[in-house]
């Protein structure tokens, strides 16, 4: 009789309660002695999430191969973590041993005991670099994307942002306006979201972000805060709320912060606003820059053009971000300018470079996430790349729905109740 197919398995392992690296050993041998363990990777030191006050975790993972199914696999697991004196806690809380599947060679496994992959797997920095180290081949049964693209360290605060430049790893940003989409985004290996006054445009349908408010900015980065509780979130200070002097800007930025639990605030302009900027830091607000095409200058420029192509222009730029650097900004944002600018200015700068339109050269980019979704179909500048045609889907998801509403054929039995 033939015997039944192995599939191969991927563990992550942690514990934080107790001796943690006998914790891991005892689990290892464990599970060693029901599977046959083809690697393990290195031990990884970790915060906790969630609940911070508790001691930090050390992670491992192991491939395994075994002729167990799923489930099967599970009880083991569930097994061993009582074997090694597991005790029952609060959800997230400390753990003599924690033992987690996080990937499967069959696939996607959706039971009502087991789900793989978790749905936090892509932002968890060491399940990460764990499947970087055991199966970089692998790919999320999720999002189809082959691990070894799903990488870097996260950031958990401002010192981040300079540690991933200085470590040549580029920084992914990603603006975002609401709930829903901030949930989603909480599910990825994106570095930060922004909360941008670019609302005004996208959300509120006006020309320009101009006539954005510090209530709105705090309405919207509230929600994202609540949809991606870990992530790190800049909100954009809007149009008039700081550049009439420090006391506005400290009083605004105080609102945002204290009203939305964000991490930090983003300001349009150069060494003219270095004041703010310096009187915030020194306050403990962190904040982000922007120059090039400032969208609260709008106005100014006659409308929403690249900046910085003449020699005047561009070293008045690269000086505007050595004078908001030397007044404490963590990074800031290149918009619409040359790629020999952004590069010229990444190379001069410490803090890193977030590019929109700016080229390659930037230490990290950001794109409006409903312009890279596709969802408006009239909307496409040149510096915009689309990774979805939401658009088509959603014109086809409603016309869908309407037909059969027409039809009689929805609701139907199994949406009815009885």
């Amino acid at each position: 009789m033939a015997s039944a197919e192995k599939i191969g398995y991927v563990l992550a392992l942690g514990s934080n309660v107790g001796d943690r690296h006998a914790n891991l050993q005892q689990a290892i041998r464990a599970l060693g002695a029901q599977t046959e363990i083809v690697k393990e990777s290195r031990i990884l030191e970790t915060w906790p999430i969630l609940i911070r006050a508790q001691g930090r975790f050390l992670n491992q993972g192991i491939y395994l191969v075994t002729e167990k199914q799923p489930d099967e696999l599970l009880a083991i697991t569930r097994a061993v973590e009582q074997q090694i004196g597991r005790k029952k806690r609060i959800k997230n809380g400390p753990r003599e041993i924690d033992i987690d599947i996080i990937w499967s060679s069959v696939g996607r496994i959706v039971s009502p005991t087991l789900r793989v992959p978790h749905p936090f797997n892509r932002a968890r920095e060491w399940v990460r670099q764990i499947m970087q180290e055991l199966k970089p081949d692998a790919i999320d049964a999720e999002t189809g994307v082959v691990w070894q693209n799903i990488t870097g360290k996260s950031i958990m605060n401002v010192n981040d942002f300079v540690k991933k430049k200085a470590a040549g790893e580029k920084i992914t940003v990603v603006t975002c306006y609401d709930y829903a989409f901030a949930r989603l985004i909480a599910r990825t290996s994106l570095d930060a979201i922004l909360v941008g006054d670019s609302l005004g445009n996208v959300i509120q349908g006006n020309p320009n972000t101009l006539a954005v408010t510090v209530d709105d900015m705090i309405y919207h980065a509230r929600m994202v805060r609540r949809g991606a509780p870990q992530a790190f979130i800049v909100v954009d200070m809007p149009f008039m709320s700081y550049q009439t002097g420090v006391a506005d800007a400290l009083r605004n930025a105080g609102r945002l912060i204290k009203e939305t639990g964000a991490d930090a605030v983003k300001l349009e302009g150069g060494e003219n606003i270095a004041p703010q900027i310096r009187a915030l830091v020194e306050s403990g607000i962190p904040v982000m820059g922007h120059l090039g095409l400032t969208p609260q200058s709008v106005l100014a420029f006659g409308g929403y053009k690249v900046q910085g192509k003449s020699d005047t222009a561009s070293a008045k730029i690269l000086g505007d971000a050595k004078a908001i650097e030397a007044a404490g900004v963590f990074g800031l944002v290149l918009e619409m300018v040359p790629v020999a600018l952004t590069a010229k200015i990444s190379q001069a700068l410490t803090v890193p470079t977030i590019g929109i339109g700016a080229g390659d050269k930037a230490d990290g980019q950001v794109l409006v996430l409903n312009d890279l979704l596709g969802l408006d179909p009239d909307f496409a500048p040149r510096f915009v790349r689309k990774y979805a045609d939401l658009s088509g889907q959603v014109f086809t998801a409603l016309e869908n729905y309407a037909a059969d509403v027409r039809q009689g054929n929805f609701p139907a039995e199994k949406e009815s109740f009885h």
